[in-house]
Formats: C-alpha cells, sequence, structure tokens
C-alpha cells in the first residue's frame, strides 16, 4: 500500500541525513547488505518496465520531507522487530 512505500521511501531519506549512513539515495540503497530488491537486480527490472506512479510520489513526498515513519532508519517484516507496524513491515 501507499502507506508502505512512503514509509520505505522516508527510510531512505532519514538514513541519507544520518551521519551513520551514506550521503545519497544511491549509495544508501546500494549499501552491502541494506535493500535486497537493490542488490538482486529487482529495482533495475523495475526500472525497465517502469515505475508505478504511487512509489514515485512517495519518493517525491519523502525527498520532500515527508514522513509516516517519523525518524526510523529501519525496517523488517514484522515478527522481527519491534516497532511501529505498516502493513507486514515494523519500522524502528
Amino acid at each position: 500500500p501507499y502507506e508502505g512505500q512512503l514509509a520505505v521511501a522516508a527510510v531512505v531519506m532519514n538514513r541519507v541525513k544520518s551521519s551513520g549512513y551514506p550521503n545519497s539515495i544511491s549509495s544508501v540503497i546500494y549499501a552491502s547488505g541494506q535493500f535486497t530488491p537493490a542488490l538482486n537486480g529487482k529495482v533495475a527490472k523495475t526500472y525497465e518496465k517502469g515505475v508505478r506512479e504511487s512509489c514515485m510520489q512517495a519518493a517525491r513526498e519523502a525527498m520532500a520531507g515527508a514522513t509516516n515513519v517519523g525518524a526510523a532508519t529501519h525496517f523488517k517484516r514484522v515478527g522481527a522487530h519491534e516497532g511501529m507496524v505498516i502493513g507486514a513491515h515494523v519500522f524502528w
């Protein structure tokens, strides 16, 4: 859902803003062991097929400062960690 798309985009932007992570979107999502879809080629395939407008909107909003997860810099499937649950993921 859109709420989850915005949450993931916000996590990426929170990392970009943090001194504990790389300072560019590309460097954050392609960092070793971080965003599996970026590392396994799924992101590249999505670019080839075309990115959904809702994903683009979530990215634009997050880049403009919108967040629905506060300052969270991590997320995993529900049950792996405590935090704010959105869909099947927990954000902290």
